[in-house]
């Protein structure tokens, strides 16, 4: 099982989320590969399975998250940085997800403003498409923090 890989998914992806903690990838695991994130959640439970459904969540632009989710990393859509120390260059949007991966950034939260009255958990960066949220757990960040996301994004509620 290998746990060393910087972005998982295709680097190239629009959309960049920032993790401080690596999955544990079974050997030859590819985001191509048939199955990848059922073979994904095999290896690391029921934390990824989460992980993964708020990430599909944020990204659906109908409402059928769970087919997304399925077929997440396969689209090339998204990828996720762990521990990254910089920001994706090929990211035209970037989702940081918890305090430790701002952090290991060295973002400037001066240029960080909440992006609804009722939400001091989401910011955005003022000049570019850079949002800081909760770690991706249900506890912390909970569907109606991320209905809040969803329309900073232009994407519609889920519910």
């Amino acid at each position: 099982m290998n746990k060393n890989k910087q972005i998982i998914g295709f680097d190239g992806a629009k959309t960049c989320f920032y993790l401080p903690t690596p999955p544990i990838l079974p050997d030859n695991w590819s985001h191509t590969a048939p199955n990848a994130v059922q073979h994904f959640i095999e290896a690391n439970g029921n934390h990824w399975r989460k992980i993964l459904t708020i990430m599909a969540k944020l990204s659906v632009t109908d409402k059928n998250w769970k087919y997304y989710r399925d077929h997440l990393l396969l689209k090339q859509d998204e990828c996720i940085s762990i521990n990254g120390n910089k920001l994706n260059p090929n990211a035209s949007l970037h989702i940081i997800c918890g305090q430790q991966s701002a952090l290991k950034l060295s973002l400037n939260s001066e240029l960080f403003k909440p992006i609804a009255l009722n939400s001091n958990y989401v910011s955005k960066h003022t000049h570019q498409e850079i949002y800081l949220c909760p770690y991706l757990d249900y506890r912390q960040f909970p569907n109606l923090q991320i209905n809040i996301l969803r329309a900073a994004l232009n994407l519609p509620p889920l519910n």
